[in-house]
């Protein structure tokens, strides 16, 4: 347990901001067609207010999507690399799912996201309770949860309820919010927060991880988060934050070779 001001802390998670310094200016909408190639089965999403920096991410994790009274969320923590070969990803993907540290944290984010589900709708049903979820560079465990909204005007009230989720907050609540705000240095800005849209008879959102605020400049900032638990391998932790912001690197790399190969291209024909 970590100890809060209040009550102990059964789960806390703590980002990590990276600053990247590129020769190039990165273009946010080129950047984002890279990760939608990149990005199966993910939320790409780009935000840019007029003469602001570009928020831009490949999130995993969906918050919530409505249909008419029918809502549907996923509980998705613990992190493992893919493997190089079938025969290594299943094992990894066997370690990740028979790892006690990973259950615990990912119980309890599944756990309470059905709990707050339940304060807001009827029927919540948990199917299955704990898999794996592939993406092209990690694997994570998940849940898928379903449920009935007694009426379609409580969809802001599900908003509020199940943000923000110990998947990207901690638990209790309001002592880990509190701890990340003591101990965090940097300001998470729209990192964790909610991405998405309401509609009329369809509403959906994702939590805003796996992302970047690109600046006018050459400037680069990269947010990851890895939850902490009783058990957790500080070192462990930090190779996932690693791993998690490893697409951002490698394609901020290839955005600058691609812009400096496109500026030389253009050069010679002025030549």
């Amino acid at each position: 347990m970590i100890k809060g001001k209040q009550r102990e802390l059964v789960k806390v998670v703590l980002a990590r901001c990276s600053r990247y310094i590129t020769d190039t200016c990165i273009d946010p909408v080129e950047l984002l067609a890279c990760l939608k190639v990149e990005g199966q089965n993910a939320y790409q999403f780009c935000i840019q207010p007029p003469d602001a920096p570009a928020f831009v991410g490949n999130s995993p994790e969906q918050l919530f999507h409505r249909k008419y009274l029918n809502i549907s969320s996923e509980a998705l923590a613990g992190t493992r690399a893919r493997g190089k070969t079938t025969t290594e990803d299943f094992q990894i993907g066997q370690e990740l799912l028979l790892s006690s540290k990973e259950d615990n944290e990912f119980t309890i984010v599944r756990d309470s996201i059905k709990k707050k589900l339940e304060m807001i709708c009827d029927d919540v049903v948990v199917h299955p309770s704990k898999a794996l979820r592939k993406l092209p560079r990690v694997q994570h465990l998940s849940a898928q949860l379903a449920a009935r909204i007694r009426n379609e005007g409580d969809e802001f009230d599900i908003l509020n309820t199940l943000h923000p989720s110990p998947a990207v907050c901690g638990l209790p609540t309001e002592e880990a919010r509190q701890f990340i705000q003591d101990y965090e240095i940097f300001d998470r800005g729209m990192y964790a927060g909610p991405v998405g849209w309401f509609g009329g008879a369809e509403s959906e959102f994702a939590v805003g991880i796996r992302s970047a605020l690109l600046g006018k400049g050459h400037s680069t900032l990269v947010y990851a988060g890895a939850g902490i638990v009783e058990g957790t391998n500080p070192s462990f932790e930090w190779d996932e934050l690693d791993l998690k912001a490893s697409q951002f690197a490698k394609l901020l790399q290839y955005q600058e070779q691609h812009i400096c190969l496109q500026e030389a291209e253009n050069m010679g024909r002025v030549i």
